[in-house]
């Protein structure tokens, strides 16, 4: 009786395709975080390069505010 219970929840499918969905967003997840900590220090060091030239009067932000010459 036993037996037979646990051989027909074994073959039993229903719900498999929300473990699947659940497993491959949590390997996406992982890889996309994976890849921000890869990227990110490297961002940051352009970025603190950038800045300065925008909020300079001859970069961006000085030619939206109209103060460059």
């Amino acid at each position: 009786m036993v037996l037979k219970t646990i051989k027909q929840f074994c073959r039993d499918e229903s719900g498999a395709i929300t473990v699947d969905f659940v497993m491959i967003t949590a390997v996406v997840v992982g890889f996309g975080m994976g890849v921000l900590l890869i990227v990110s220090p490297g961002i940051r060091s352009v970025s603190g390069s950038i800045e300065p030239v925008i909020q300079s009067a001859d970069g961006l932000a000085g030619r939206l505010l109209g103060t460059s010459e």
